[in-house]
C-alpha cells in the first residue's frame, strides 16, 4: 500500500531530480535566444532572434568582390539557417517552459492532494477501529 507520505516524497524526489526551474526563467530565455546561420564558409553570418527579426548580417570584406546575385544567394543562404536555428531554439525553449507548467502542477499535487489524501486515509482508519471495537460509526 502506498501512503501520502511515501507519495509526497516520491514527488520531491522527482521534483528534485528534475530541477524545477522557474516560470520566469522560460520567459528570460525567449528573450535571449537566437539563431545564427553561416554561408560561403563562414564568410556570411546572420544572427536572427525571436520575433523573426534579423539581428545581424556580417560579410567578410572579400565577398565584396563577388558577383552580387552570388553574395545575394549567400545572404539568403545564411538567413535561412538563421532563421531554421532559430525555430529550433524557440522549440526547445517552449518544450522547457511546458516542463515548467508541468513541474508546477505536480507541486501542487503534492501541496494540496496529498494532504487531503491524508486525511481521508485518516477517517478510513478511524472508522475501521470502531467497527472492529463494535461502536458505530
Amino acid at each position: 500500500m502506498t501512503y501520502p507520505s511515501d507519495l509526497s516524497r516520491s514527488i520531491s524526489e522527482l521534483l528534485s531530480t528534475l530541477g524545477g526551474s522557474d516560470a520566469g526563467s522560460a520567459a528570460e530565455a525567449v528573450s535571449v535566444v537566437q539563431g545564427t546561420g553561416e554561408a560561403a564558409d563562414g564568410m556570411v553570418r546572420v544572427v536572427a532572434i525571436a520575433g523573426g527579426q534579423i539581428e545581424s548580417v556580417w560579410i567578410d570584406p572579400r565577398m565584396m568582390r563577388e558577383p552580387s546575385e552570388a553574395l545575394a544567394e549567400h545572404i539568403r543562404e545564411a538567413t535561412n539557417s538563421a532563421l531554421t536555428d532559430l525555430r529550433s531554439a524557440l522549440a526547445a525553449v517552449a518544450a522547457a517552459s511546458a516542463t515548467t507548467a508541468l513541474l508546477e502542477q505536480l507541486r501542487e499535487v503534492q501541496r494540496s492532494a496529498v494532504p487531503q489524501l491524508q486525511g481521508i486515509i485518516d477517517t478510513l482508519g478511524d472508522v475501521q477501529e470502531r467497527l472492529s471495537s463494535g461502536r458505530r460509526p
